[in-house]
């Protein structure tokens, strides 16, 4: 391994000095939704799932039964780092004293494996997610750094880490958690401390993974479970980052191109199949059958950041930006209290879908029926979504803005309307962006020497950032448009789906009244208040002889952001329509 750990920010702005305020009215109510709200329902939730009182159990109330998935730790620490970014001390610091009475003297933090009447430990790191749980835990001390400035949970993740890499490794267990997350956090707790060991760890443990999985890190490609693919994914680009090593960095580069290229959805979502949660083969694209799992559109997110800072690739920005407007906040529903754990891309009917052959104990079928969404659900047995998300709404001011490296400008990457202040900086961003394109910037404060830069995105046909006055304006195309889907997804050939900037719309049954959405074409050369159009059902047959005849009718429809679809009664959905 190369030597120098590369320390950058990660997280917080305020890493760098700056500060960001909301005052937007697409993020700002959703960022505040989830500080005084979300965060108290996903704590109550897993108090009563019992993921709180195992801490408690193994802390020394024996009397406490054990409760929740064998990996619901994890779950607790999503929802601790996001209480953290979000500024409720309140809520975190009793979690991080429960944490710190849990931690065993040699470092190790589990509350199934080695805990009383609980399997040994690392007794199945093929389905125990230990080392995944472990990941978690040091992303939210690593946060708490941040945030408060002091090393106490620092000094949490650093036991572990140390436990972790005497105990696996080259010579000694060779074994990795199947489901991939502490690589790519022990690269981060690497920049946190200047501890190379910890990146060294990370860089064994993804080699040796796509070794025992028979490829290495030149031939592998995204496939298999989404979220896993993503998570391993972004710790390549977190060794590269720490090492600067260029293969590790093309690997990178190389895998966020086919995920962008060969398998996001229009929203930005990545998976394609129900089937083992996984990403599909290029271009597998089915709209109805989306598994495309909300902690899938926060760990493409999470890798496009890495990609930006490793590669300053503008379509990075761009993917962060889609993914941002569309498929993160459609994971959460408009009382910021239920959630999507898959998002379908369509919806063609609301009904139960019968299956006598479903049994209680048959949770991959079950999950199928109950949990596939004409609706948002309140919680689920497995809640990894919820705090996932909720960690990354904590962190969306930290995605607005940066200072540059090398030129120490103010990189406004998300034009939110905003308030951004430190490290000599005094801006104010104004306008109503994403819905309007025009953006002021006032500068009350700058460093000498120093510009403002405001991303002009590629669907504006810019892909840099404009060089600004002190007090400057851009405005950018947000219009209405209609966007292709590529011919090589399936059923997605000679296809459109609306957008207008950054924002995905979809169409809801209770949008158009009466009207089948299957039913619907359009036509790309209107606007969207009149180029919808529905076709008159064949009677007959399932399938039968065309007859040469297309016969339509206008039909007034309704488009609304896909991020807020399904926050009414249950109703049909569809993103992408024929072009007719």
């Amino acid at each position: 391994m190369a030597g120098q750990v590369y320390i950058r920010r990660m997280g917080r702005t305020e890493d760098a000095g700056l500060s960001i305020e909301l005052r937007d009215r697409f993020w700002a109510p959703r960022v505040e939704r989830l500080r005084t709200h979300t965060l108290d329902v996903v704590l109550e939730r897993l108090e009563k799932q019992g993921a709180i009182d195992n801490f408690r159990r193994v802390a020394g109330r024996p009397e406490l039964a054990r409760r929740a998935m064998h990996f619901s730790d994890s779950d607790v620490y999503k929802w601790l780092e996001a209480a953290i970014l979000a500024g409720r001390s309140d809520l975190a610091e009793p979690m991080v004293e429960l944490i710190e009475r849990v931690q065993s003297p040699d470092g190790y933090v589990h509350t199934y494996y080695g805990a009383a009447g609980g399997p040994p430990r690392w007794s199945d790191l093929d389905f125990g997610h230990e080392h995944y749980c472990f990941g978690h835990l040091i992303e939210a001390c690593v946060a708490h750094r941040d945030v408060t400035g002091t090393d106490r949970m620092l000094a949490v993740a650093r036991r572990l880490a140390d436990n972790l890499c005497a105990t696996f490794g080259a010579g000694r267990d060779e074994r990795t958690d199947a489901h991939p997350e502490v690589e790519l956090a022990l690269c981060r707790l690497g920049a946190a401390t200047g501890d190379a060991r910890y990146v060294e760890h990370a860089a064994w443990a993804i080699e040796r993974r796509l070794a025992d999985a028979g490829t290495d890190l030149d031939r592998f490609v995204l496939g298999g479970h989404a979220v896993r693919a993503l998570y391993l994914t972004s710790g390549i680009a977190e060794v590269a980052l720490a090492t600067g090593d260029p293969r590790w960095g093309n690997a990178a580069q190389r895998l966020f191109d086919a995920m962008v290229r060969e398998h996001a959805y229009p929203t930005g979502a990545v998976g394609a199949r129900w089937l083992g949660e996984s990403v599909g083969r290029p271009y597998e694209q089915p709209d109805a059958m989306a598994y495309a799992e909300s902690c899938a559109a926060v760990a493409a997110a999470q890798l496009a950041e890495r990609v930006w800072r490793l590669a300053r690739d503008p379509r990075a920005l761009d993917q962060i930006e889609l993914l941002l407007f569309n498929a993160v906040p459609c994971g959460v529903g408009a009382g910021g209290d239920s959630w999507f754990y898959s998002q379908p891309q369509a919806v063609a009917d609301v009904a139960a879908d019968p299956n006598p052959w479903v049994y209680g104990f048959d949770y991959g079928q079950l999950m199928m029926r109950e949990w596939f969404p004409a609706r948002r659900h309140a919680w689920f047995d497995v809640p990894c979504c919820p705090p996932n998300l909720a960690r990354m709404f904590a962190a969306v001011d930290r995605r607005v803005a940066e200072l540059d490296r090398a030129s120490g400008d103010l990189l406004v990457h998300v034009p939110l309307a905003c308030r951004i202040r430190g490290a000599g900086w005094d801006v104010e961003v104004e306008g109503d962006y994403p819905f309007d394109g025009a953006i002021r910037v006032i500068a009350h404060g700058a460093p000498e020497g120093r510009g403002i830069r405001v991303r002009r995105p590629g669907w504006a046909g810019g892909m840099q950032h404009d060089v600004l006055p002190r007090d400057g304006a851009v405005s950018l195309p947000v219009d209405w448009e209609w966007w292709a889907t590529d011919h090589r997804v399936e059923g997605g050939g000679n296809t459109v789906h609306l957008r207008r900037g950054p924002v995905v719309y979809c169409v809801e049954g209770s949008g158009a009244p009466g009207v089948d959405l299957r039913d619907l074409v359009v036509d790309p050369t209107l606007g969207p208040q009149a180029a919808f159009r529905r076709r008159r059902a064949r009677p007959g047959a399932l399938h039968g002889r065309w007859d040469g005849r297309s016969a339509s009718e206008p039909v007034a429809v309704e488009p609304i952001p896909y991020a807020d679809w399904a926050n009414g009664p249950a109703t049909t959905m569809r993103v992408r329509f024929p072009i007719g």
